[in-house]
């Protein structure tokens, strides 16, 4: 019989199990532990399953996905189901895009931010020689919202339909309501007055300066504006495959939207996907849509300001600097927002317009607050 080694077993044993101890320990401190967007992930997943959500989410950390959420059906008629590329209508977020363009054309030195409007938009009324690209982006211009004088003109295009605006503008309905720089007034006619501004000043239509200055140098594949869609000189709405059918009603009830975007061309028209947005984020981090400079005036300069700044809003959301925009109702609701010194942003894009996704504000500043920066895979959940 082979005689055995007691001291060296035991000591053998020892190190096995040291090591054993030492890996466990390794795995329970790199190991996946809790989910950080748990709550988050369980109250999509409950508001997909009641209807009262159908869309994307999509939080990025650092440049990468942390968290991808998909549910809903894009096109209930045909029983198409939204997925991570689904593309849908942002409305007001579309703001932004417009400032971003506006901002470009500043650096690139073929605007100015104290030129005033009738610099660009030369048949402007006379009253407005006082108001400044500046105050249109501001919502401090004073003048009067005219979208719906601008919807009943509208037969063909968006440049038609300004100039036949201009030509039969009535001096009451010209003159401005309170003074520019004074007062703020949120108003979709000053990013359309920017959107044809922007036309002149370079050239180009609105549409393509969008696309060359913003969409391609972000690498935003899927987005453009909605082009005009008429028959017969009235307005229709637009059906296209990839794009979500806009939904308005209640659970159980909703109404196919009819909105025409295609109008508001400097504040509503943008077309775009989750993924879009992840892609424009990477941009304005690296300076390759406006630099570093100019995006930290578009959100107010260093510190905390608050408020309606260059095209985007400035908040503090649980003690941390947000910046973005929210738009639509009439079929869709998006939230878009940015938190700079996380280096994190937040996309929703619902095509329901009684969505509320603003409680997605909240959730994520939690965790960026708390530092949880450890992302999850992401997801398509049915619904």
């Amino acid at each position: 019989m082979p005689s055995i080694d007691i001291d060296r077993t035991q000591t053998m044993h020892r190190f096995l199990l040291f090591f054993l101890l030492a890996l466990s320990s390794l795995a329970h401190a790199t190991g996946p532990g809790p989910d950080p967007f748990a709550s988050i992930r369980t109250r999509l997943a409950t508001e997909c399953a009641a209807g009262t959500f159908s869309g994307v989410v999509l939080v990025r950390i650092e440049s990468r996905d942390a968290f991808t959420h998909a549910c809903g059906q894009a096109d209930r008629v045909n029983d198409a189901p939204v997925t991570l590329t689904t593309r849908f209508k942002i409305y007001s977020i579309s703001k932004f895009i417009t400032a971003l363009s506006v901002m470009r054309l500043v650096e690139e030195g073929g605007m100015a931010l104290d030129a005033p409007i009738t610099d660009y938009v030369t048949d402007a009324p006379e009253a407005w020689r006082v108001v400044t690209v500046e105050h249109l982006l501001r919502h401090t211009s004073g003048i009067p919202d005219l979208t719906e004088d601008l919807t009943r003109r509208f037969h063909s295009d968006h440049p038609a339909a300004m100039r036949a605006l201009m030509s039969g503008l009535a001096p009451e309905s010209a003159k401005l309501r309170t003074t520019p720089g004074t007062q703020f007034a949120y108003s979709n006619f000053n990013y359309e007055l920017l959107a044809d501004a922007v036309a002149h000043a370079s050239g180009l239509p609105f549409a393509e300066l969008v696309s060359s200055r913003v969409f391609q140098p972000a690498g935003m594949k899927d987005s453009s504006l909605e082009a005009a869609n008429t028959i017969a000189g009235h307005p229709v709405s637009v059906h296209e495959p990839g794009l979500a059918e806009g939904y308005n009603g209640e659970p159980g009830k909703l109404e196919q939207a009819l909105n025409w975007s295609f109008i508001q061309q400097g504040a509503g028209a943008v077309r775009t996907t989750a993924a879009d947005f992840a892609a424009l984020d990477d941009a304005l981090t690296e300076g390759r849509v406006v630099s570093p400079a100019t995006l930290e005036k578009m959100m107010g300069g260093p510190g905390l300001a608050k408020g309606y700044q260059l095209g985007i809003v400035a908040r503090s959301q649980d003690g941390l600097r947000m910046f973005g925009h929210d738009g639509g109702n009439n079929g869709y609701i998006s939230n878009y927002q940015r938190f700079p010194d996380q280096h994190a942003m937040l996309i929703s894009l619902s095509n329901l317009g009684f969505s509320d996704t603003w409680w997605l504000n909240t959730e994520v500043a939690k965790i960026l607050k708390a530092g949880k920066r450890k992302g999850t895979e992401g997801e398509k959940v049915p619904g």
